[in-house]
């Protein structure tokens, strides 16, 4: 129920109540007492008549100028309309209302109305068909109230198989409201609740390559379209990273990223120092060539002591060419190092150790397994490892550069862009302690985080797209090649229209719900016309409000047919003669009281 309506309900059950005392005294009088029906009878009209002055004059009725069109859109039902002998209703509109036109969409009634400076549109929102046609016109929005349910959502961007991925939306109409991921298996991931402002936000942790449906659902709800929401999360099958570790010595720490690093699909090449020269590994010399095949360089800070000044100046020389370069160190870097750092424009400080501990992940054995994942056939998933705390772990505290996004502190990995490279410096000590504890999707997440931030990039994806896609709308494909073809989920082949003056973008509008399938690579997921219609009511209403910002013309909303001070002074007067009638004796009975 809208203010406006819950307002009238109230006056309106005030004024009958009075309205059903007077009627009720008059009729329980004595007929030789009985006051006279005309007073009665004006008693009530002028109860029933301050009542609708006063909801006037808190709520006036609002007009619109010759030059102004109020459009009726979706759900404008029982919102006010302003005085108008302009007045159309779209397809949309439920219920056209008495002195308005139906009208095919926006532009032909501006045909029709050709004088049109203004629009007043009320209800859900202009489709997208009508937003064209709105040209640089002044745009007033009413908007409907949003349904209870999921009104917003954020799925993933493309990720890499084995990340962590994150969910965000809002929930409008429940306070309190607890939201679930459920992966594709129907198992839950994770839980949470929602802020003060209805939005949330949940993790999951992508598998295989390939495209993939996940849901979001309000818990302790009726299970609806407003309470649950499919979430498509693409995860992209790119070129393994190649990946450049030089360790200064035996460690465990080294035989924990090789491990990571196989698991990942990474292709690996290694060099082991053993002192006095000797060596183990695969890894290429240390100059120009070799280095522009490598996309990230892990560097031990002990292996940073063992290189010659020529090498230095090859790795500094290859990331501003675009190689990343992660240092490790543990201990407190040596003047030196600090300096070689301070020289490509990583200043870090560190301070005195702290601990820190992971967040292990749900304590629900069924939501860890899918939070993880099963595990492999020499390391399967430990059932016992729900509810135990993962080893605590220690690091130094680093200032300055940038902090690195993901599951670790703030403080324990920063970072510097260096021409088109990036280089990077991280103090975590023993994360070999993690898959040693079984939580080797917890040190993969960590590593596979820092290596995101700082390897070389790839190539670009093949198309791009934002927002959402649904059946019947025109979705924008930005940088796909000439002739692609996108395949839909029945078989189809589509051509997207070319549009030459969208700096290469192709228009597709979608027949049918379900993946569709990018000859080049990638995938998109269409939404069927009617599906998630809390999102669908969203998107409308922030594209309506956006014309309102970008129209050319500013104007205020429509004046009211008449101003407030005028419905006061009749409410004023009509109250006064109410109670003046109450006061006097006239149209009393002989003995008649109270009336």
């Amino acid at each position: 129920m809208t203010p406006e309506h819950g307002l009238g309900a109230v006056l309106v059950a005030a004024a009958l109540l009075s309205i059903a005392r007077l009627a009720a005294a008059h009729l329980r009088a004595p007929r030789g007492q009985r006051p006279a029906a005309w007073r009665t009878l004006a008693l009530a009209v002028l109860t029933a008549a301050s009542a609708l002055l006063l909801y006037r004059m808190l709520l006036p009725p609002m007009s619109a100028g010759p030059d102004t069109l109020v459009v009726l859109t979706a759900d404008a039902d029982g919102l006010p309309v302003p005085v108008s002998q302009q007045v159309i209703a779209l397809p949309e509109a439920d219920r056209v209302p008495l002195g308005a036109t139906r009208m095919p969409d926006l532009a032909t009634a501006l045909r029709r109305h050709p004088d049109v400076r203004a629009l007043v549109v009320i209800g859900a929102g202009l489709q997208p068909r009508d937003r064209d046609a709105v040209g640089g016109r002044a745009l007033v929005f009413v908007p409907a109230a949003l349904p209870p349910g999921l009104a917003e959502l954020q799925p993933p961007a493309q990720i890499a198989p084995g990340a962590r991925f994150t969910v965000r939306g809002r929930v409008t109409g429940f306070e309190e409201a607890q939201v679930a991921l459920f992966d594709p298996a129907g198992r839950i991931v994770d839980t949470g609740a929602v802020d003060d402002a209805g939005r949330f936000q949940l993790t999951g942790t992508a598998r295989g390559a390939g495209a993939t449906l996940f849901e979001v659902a309000i818990q302790d709800v009726d299970d609806s379209a407003f309470s649950r929401v499919t979430v498509p999360v693409v995860v992209d099958e790119a070129a393994p990273v190649r990946v450049l570790l030089l360790a200064g010595a035996p460690n465990p720490d080294v035989r924990a990223l090789r491990r990571w690093s196989e698991d990942a699909g990474s292709t690996l090449r290694w060099r082991i120092a053993f002192g006095g020269g000797a060596t183990a590994g695969d890894a290429p010399a240390l100059d120009a060539a070799s280095l522009a095949e490598q996309d990230l360089v892990l560097l031990e800070a002990r292996a940073w002591e063992g290189l010659g000044a020529s090498a230095r100046a090859a790795l500094l020389a290859a990331v501003r060419d675009g190689l990343g370069m992660l240092v490790h160190a543990p201990e407190s870097p040596s003047n030196a190092l600090r300096g070689w750092l301070r020289s490509a424009g990583l200043a870090v400080e560190t301070g005195r150790g702290r601990e820190w501990r992971v967040d292990a992940g749900p304590d629900d054995l069924a939501r860890l397994r899918a939070w993880s994942g099963p595990g492999s056939d020499d390391a399967p998933f430990d059932p016992q490892l729900a509810g135990e705390a993962p080893p605590s772990l220690g690091y130094l505290p680093l200032t300055g550069g940038l902090p690195s996004a993901g599951p670790g502190a703030g403080d324990m990995m920063r970072w510097q862009a260096l021409g088109q490279g990036r280089l990077g410096i991280v103090t975590l000590a023993d994360s070999w302690q993690l898959p040693l504890a079984g939580r080797a999707d917890l040190h993969s997440e960590l590593w596979s985080t820092w290596a995101g931030t700082l390897a070389r990039p790839g190539a670009a994806d093949v198309a791009g797209f934002r927002g959402e896609a649904r059946v019947g709308e025109r979705v924008a494909l930005c940088g796909l090649d000439a002739g692609t073809r996108v395949l839909t989920p029945d078989g189809q082949a589509i051509a997207p229209l070319p549009d030459p003056a969208a700096n290469g973008c192709a228009g597709l509008w979608p027949r049918v719900s379900g993946w569709h399938r990018i000859e080049d690579g990638g995938a998109l997921f269409v939404r069927g016309a009617e599906e998630a219609p809390g999102l669908r009511m969203t998107a409308l209403q922030g594209a309506t409000r956006q014309l309102a910002r970008d129209g050319a013309e500013t104007r205020a909303p429509a004046p009211p047919a008449i101003r407030p001070i005028v419905w006061f002074l009749a409410w004023l007067l009509v109250t006064a003669m109410l109670w003046a009638l109450h006061r006097t004796r006239r149209g009393r009975g002989p003995q008649a009281a109270g009336v």
